[in-house]
C-alpha cells in the first residue's frame, strides 16, 4: 500500500510551523482561518446562553475532532448526528451526548448502535421515530438490557418535505406509546431547514407556524404527564435558528421542556447560501456576524481567451450544490494580495473552474486565488486533512476529518 498522502499537503513533514505560500503545498489547498473559527463559536455559544437555549451544533457539517472538541469546550449541550455511523465516530471523540436527527431502521445500523451503547455505558444517545414501524425496527435491534437507555423524540415533518409526522395527532399518540416504554420518551423534534421561504417584510410566516406546532405538540405531552425528565424541543438548522429562540422558549414557558438548537454551518460559515440565509449573515436579521473560516486556494492554470481564466479547483474540492465557489482574492507571483474584483465562477468541472474575468484583470498564469464557498458540509467531506492558518498563512494546526 502507498503510504498516505493527504490532499493539500506537503508529503511527509509535519507542515505546522509551514506557510501555505511557501511553494511546498500542492494546490488546491483548503485552509481553516483560525481567528474565524474562534470568533463563530464564541459568538454561536454566547447567542445561546443569552437566550437561554441550548446547543447540539450538527457534527455532520465538519466530523472533525478538534473543531467538535472547540464546540464542546464552549458549552456545546451534545453534538448531532445523521446517521448511526456518525454517531459511533462521534463517541468514538469522546462526545458524551449525541443526538441523531434521523430516524434509524436498517438492522446495521441498530446493530451498530447496540454496540455502542453496550460499549459506552456512559453515553447519552437520543434517536428520532416518525412511525411505529420505525420505533419497532430501531428498538428491534437494542438488547432488551439497553432499550431503557434510548431517549426517544417524536419526530415532525411538514408536507413534502423529508422524514417527520405530518398529522400531529398521530405523534401525540405514537408520544403516548413511547411513554410505555421501554424507552424514555424525551421531547420532540422537527427541522424547519426544509422550509424555502424568502425573508420578508411581514416575517417567516411558514417557519413560524411549524414551530407553533412543536410548540403545541410540547404542550399537549406536557399536559398529558407523558415526557420524562428533561424534555427537549429540538429544532434549528443554520438558516432560521433566530425564529426558533425568538418563539420556542416562551411558548414553553411554564414546563420542563428546553429548546436545543442544531445548527451546525456557523462554525466556518460561508460565502454563498448561509452568507445569504443565515441570521448573521451578511444581511442577516440578527445583529451578530459570522466570518467565513473555509477557503480554497488554487493556481490559475490558463489564459486561453481575454474574458476567461481556469483554476485548478473543481467539484472534488470545494461545494458546488448550492452555489458555485467565490473568488475572492489574488496572490501574484510578487506575493502581493489584492481583492479581485468582478470575477465571477461560470462552471465547474471536477478538478477546473471556469472565471469569467474582465479582459483587462490582472490574473496571470501561475497566480493563486482564494475561492470562498457555499455549503460547508459538501465542502468538508472532500479534504481528509485541513490546515488551520493565522493571517499570515503559517499552519498552527490540522484537522482532521472522518467521513
Amino acid at each position: 500500500m502507498p503510504a498516505e498522502h493527504p490532499k493539500g499537503l506537503p508529503p511527509g513533514a509535519d507542515p505546522r510551523g509551514a506557510n501555505i505560500f511557501d511553494g511546498t503545498f500542492p494546490l488546491p489547498t483548503a485552509v481553516l482561518d483560525d481567528a474565524a473559527l474562534r470568533h463563530n463559536i464564541a459568538t454561536m455559544a454566547r447567542y445561546c446562553a443569552d437566550n437561554s437555549v441550548l446547543l447540539a451544533p450538527h457534527g455532520k457539517t465538519t466530523m472533525c475532532p478538534p473543531l467538535i472538541q472547540r464546540q464542546l469546550d464552549h458549552g456545546a449541550w451534545a453534538v448531532t448526528a445523521a446517521t448511526a455511523w456518525q454517531a459511533g465516530m462521534m463517541a468514538s471523540f469522546g462526545v458524551p451526548r449525541v443526538l441523531i436527527a434521523n430516524e434509524v431502521v436498517d438492522a446495521g445500523s441498530t446493530a451498530l448502535l447496540d454496540r455502542l451503547l453496550a460499549d459506552r455505558p456512559d453515553l447519552e444517545l437520543y434517536c428520532y421515530a416518525d412511525s411505529a414501524a420505525a420505533l419497532d425496527a430501531l428498538l428491534g435491534g437494542i438488547a432488551p438490557s439497553r432499550r431503557a437507555r434510548l431517549r426517544l423524540l417524536v419526530e415532525l415533518g411538514i408536507a413534502g418535505g423529508r422524514t417527520g409526522l405530518r398529522d400531529d395527532r398521530e405523534a401525540l399518540d405514537l408520544a403516548r406509546r413511547i411513554a410505555t416504554g421501554p424507552a424514555t420518551l424525551a421531547g420532540v423534534a422537527a427541522f424547519e431547514g426544509i422550509i424555502d421561504e424568502p425573508v420578508l417584510a411581514t416575517g417567516l410566516a411558514r417557519v413560524d407556524a411549524f414551530l407553533r406546532r412543536v410548540a403545541d405538540l410540547c404542550l399537549a405531552i406536557d399536559a398529558a404527564g407523558l415526557a420524562g425528565a428533561d424534555p427537549i424541543a429540538t429544532i434549528g438548522g443554520s438558516a432560521y435558528f433566530d425564529r426558533v429562540v425568538r418563539l420556542l422558549p416562551d411558548a414553553l414557558a411554564g414546563t420542563a421542556f428546553r429548546t436545543v438548537l442544531r445548527s451546525g454551518c456557523y462554525v466556518t460559515h460561508d460565502a454563498g447560501s448561509y452568507q445569504l440565509l443565515s441570521p448573521f449573515g451578511a444581511s442577516g436579521r440578527e445583529r451578530p456576524r459570522l466570518r467565513e473560516a473555509l477557503h480554497v486556494w488554487a493556481p490559475v492554470l490558463s489564459r486561453p481567451e481575454p474574458g476567461l481564466a481556469i483554476c485548478g479547483l473543481g467539484r472534488r474540492d470545494a461545494s458546488a450544490d448550492a452555489g458555485l465557489p467565490v473568488p475572492q482574492l489574488v496572490r501574484a507571483g510578487t506575493g502581493l494580495t489584492a481583492p479581485l474584483l468582478s470575477t465571477v465562477v461560470t462552471a465547474v468541472n471536477d478538478q477546473h473552474a471556469y472565471l469569467q474575468v474582465s479582459p483587462a484583470t490582472a490574473l496571470a498564469v501561475g497566480d493563486l486565488v482564494r475561492f470562498g464557498i457555499s455549503h460547508p458540509c459538501t465542502t468538508f467531506d472532500k479534504w481528509r486533512r485541513i490546515p488551520v492558518v493565522d493571517p499570515d498563512g503559517t499552519v498552527i494546526e490540522v484537522a482532521q476529518t472522518f467521513f
